[in-house]
C-alpha cells in the first residue's frame, strides 16, 4: 500500500512540474525565431544566390508558421498546428523544450 501512495505521490509531483514548466506561446515564437535564425545561419547552397533563396524560404516559412499557428494548451503540454507553403506543421511543448513532429 504505502509503494502505491509514494508512486501517486511521485507521479503528482512530476505532472505538477510539467505543468509549471509548461511553454508557453510567447516561448514557441521566441523558439521558432532562434531555430529559424540557426537555419539561416547554415543556409544550404554552392552560390551566394541559392544561399539567400534558402534564407529567403526559412523567412518566409517562420512568418508563416507565426501567422497560421493555432496554439492548443494542455494541462502538461502544449501544442501549435501551423500551416506553411501549402504544408502542415505540428509542433509539440513539454517541460520548456519544443519538438516538431513528423
Amino acid at each position: 500500500m504505502k509503494k502505491n501512495v509514494r508512486f501517486i505521490l511521485v507521479l503528482i509531483v512530476i505532472a505538477g512540474a510539467l505543468a509549471v514548466f509548461k511553454p508557453s506561446e510567447g516561448h514557441f515564437e521566441d523558439w521558432l525565431r532562434a531555430d529559424s535564425a540557426k537555419k539561416r545561419g547554415n543556409a544550404k547552397g554552392d552560390n551566394v544566390i541559392e544561399k539567400l533563396v534558402d534564407k529567403g524560404l526559412t523567412t518566409a516559412t517562420q512568418l508563416q508558421i507565426l501567422a497560421t499557428s493555432n496554439y492548443t494548451n494542455y494541462y502538461v503540454i502544449a501544442v501549435v498546428d501551423a500551416t506553411a507553403n501549402g504544408d502542415d506543421y505540428k509542433y509539440v511543448g513539454i517541460a520548456g523544450t519544443w519538438v516538431k513532429l513528423p
